[in-house]
């Protein structure tokens, strides 16, 4: 009788204690997933993520001479800068990026800055994307992507303005680049900075007669 009575008493002990765990688990707050944060040489598609400083990215903006009546795209956005910093100037402005991470943190950092209509995001390829109906690209990438893109940005409307960021377009010299101090910078050549700005020129065909 004692060892049946006994046995009662633990299942119904193990029962509440399965029925309380159970209740703790449901009542408990759900971990909060911690917000994504970019690190400085994260892998990309085809490059690693360093941002482009908050005063260059003015001076790019600067030589673009980007006004309000600018559609400017960003191609390989990152956390958004550029582009926010265009929207803040009037302009409309769209960043593609390939980490979609990367797109979400841009979307609320636009958010944030309170030009979350003007400054637009897509995950995307910048190979594949269109960007005809632009009026000033930037970039910040290696010369390899920037002569692989360049045959697309040359066939851009005449006067469309192109502005990189420390990496140049081969034999397609710029018409005008500023070289800049940033005595915090660590790679590509430490301590300055390079901005270089092409206008695309009118293709000229046929046959020429004097």
């Amino acid at each position: 009788m004692k060892t049946k009575l006994v046995s009662r008493h633990v299942c119904v002990a193990l029962l509440l204690a399965a029925f309380s765990s159970a209740v703790l688990a449901q009542s408990a707050p759900a971990t909060k997933e911690k917000p994504f944060e970019p690190t400085v040489g994260q892998d990309g598609k085809d490059v690693v993520w360093v941002p482009t400083s908050q005063a260059l990215v003015n001076k790019m903006l600067d030589l673009a001479k980007l006004t309000p009546n600018d559609y400017l795209m960003d191609l390989g956005s990152g956390d958004g800068r550029t582009v926010i910093t265009a929207a803040k100037r009037g302009a409309r402005a769209t960043g593609v990026e390939y980490n979609p991470k990367m797109v979400e943190l841009s979307k609320r950092n636009a958010q944030k800055e309170g030009v979350g209509e003007k400054a637009q995001f897509i995950n995307g390829d910048i190979f594949q994307t269109d960007f005809s109906q632009a009026t000033v690209i930037t970039l910040f990438l290696l010369p390899e992507l920037n002569l692989k893109l360049r045959p697309k940005i040359l066939a851009l409307k005449p006067g469309t303005r192109v502005v990189a960021h420390d990496y140049h377009m081969g034999d397609w010299y710029p018409d005008e680049q500023k070289d800049i101090v940033v005595p915090e910078k660590k790679v590509g050549t430490p301590g300055v900075s390079y901005i270089y700005l092409w206008v695309v020129p009118a293709v000229v065909a046929g046959k020429w007669q004097g």
